[in-house]
């Protein structure tokens, strides 16, 4: 978004080298989200960790198919931390594609459209995600949804105002620091060294 909101700002070729740098930043794909709470009656919630990485697809192969398609799924559980997070009988999880979402697969749905065709696909590519949180809390687990929500890559886009839903900044596309031509302003986030989660 940073050359959109500095374009026509001072013509200097400083600000042309900065805004020619911003845009050629390559950016990780986009997130997936499923978040749920869980009826956990009969559940050993005592053997329950606050996160998880799950591989769908099985994390054999090299690198590019570990990263690949809907396959690296972090799976959250903050009610081990603090179970008054969730009300008493259940447990809220999230599960989400870890910056490895298509894009493209969903924007033909930008400024709305087919709401039917967009809601199902949202199930579809959901499925690996309702995979990954069985494997944490076992088969059955749809079986005791009391809540569900999928945010796809346009939420993620719309809401955070986050180019095609992205992740952010791939490591080798971080800005060394948070400088900018424009006087006063200093960039921060997950673009800037050193990077996304901080």
């Amino acid at each position: 978004e940073l050359p959109r909101l500095l374009e026509g700002q001072t013509k200097t070729e400083e600000m042309a080298t900065f805004l020619e740098t911003a845009k050629e930043t390559p950016f990780t794909r986009s997130y997936l989200h499923l978040h749920v709470i869980l009826d956990s009656t009969g559940l050993d919630l005592q053997s329950l960790k606050p996160h998880y990485t799950v591989f769908d697809k099985g994390l054999v192969g090299d690198a590019e198919h570990v990263i690949g398609d809907s396959n690296m799924i972090a799976v959250s559980n903050p009610c081990v931390l603090d179970p008054n997070l969730s009300k008493e009988g259940t447990i809220m999880l999230h599960a989400y594609c870890c910056g490895n979402e298509d894009y493209d697969i969903w924007d033909r749905w930008e400024g709305g459209g087919d709401r039917e065709g967009y809601e199902k696909l949202k199930r579809e590519r959901a499925e690996c995600l309702w995979r990954s949180i069985e494997k944490v809390v076992g088969e059955g687990a749809r079986s005791r949804v009391v809540a569900e929500y999928i945010g796809s890559p346009l939420t993620h886009r719309r809401f955070l105002s986050r180019y095609k839903g992205t992740y952010g900044a791939t490591p080798s596309g971080l800005l060394k620091n948070g400088d900018t031509p424009v006087d006063g302003l200093i960039l921060c986030g997950d673009s800037i060294f050193p990077g996304i989660g901080v």
